[in-house]
């Protein structure tokens, strides 16, 4: 069972990465400048880094993401009031827009194309599971290296 398991979640992560990619690109953006964009729009403006940390991309790949971000006038880059030294990412009225009247809706399409298989009830039943997965889990218990 657990083989199985580990790679269904596999082939479904890259199912639902497959979809979600294929949703935004007619925008020119990556899943990972949707997830930014609605980070911002949900917490406000933030620092790459703690963008980086709270989404678990890559100090340098998020960079790169701002960059990008930026250069399309969906963000901009302002000092933060508090630190002088560190810069603040927020949405532009053009990334706020795009997000909420298109990325939005497009992937609300997207994520009903990845469950389509599924009645409501399943959808439902689904949605609380990956919650209790990724959300209700235990503390990780620190007995060193090769814990399982």
């Amino acid at each position: 069972m657990s083989s199985s398991t580990s790679l269904l979640v596999s082939k479904a992560n890259d199912l639902f990465v497959e979809i979600f990619e294929s949703a935004v690109e007619p925008f020119g953006l990556r899943s990972k400048d949707f997830i930014v964009l609605t980070a911002i729009d949900s917490m406000g403006p933030q620092s790459q880094q703690q963008l980086a940390r709270t989404h678990g991309i890559d100090r340098t790949t998020m960079v790169s993401v701002v960059d990008g971000l930026e250069r399309l006038g969906l963000v901009q880059r302002a000092r933060n009031p508090d630190d002088r030294r560190k810069y603040a990412i927020g949405l532009t009225s053009e990334g706020q827009a795009l997000l909420r009247h298109k990325l939005t809706p497009t992937m609300l399409n997207a994520m009903d194309a990845f469950l389509a298989p599924l009645t409501p009830d399943e959808r439902e039943l689904f949605n609380k599971l990956l919650w209790r997965l990724v959300y209700e889990r235990p503390p990780a218990k620190s007995s060193g290296a090769g814990a399982s």
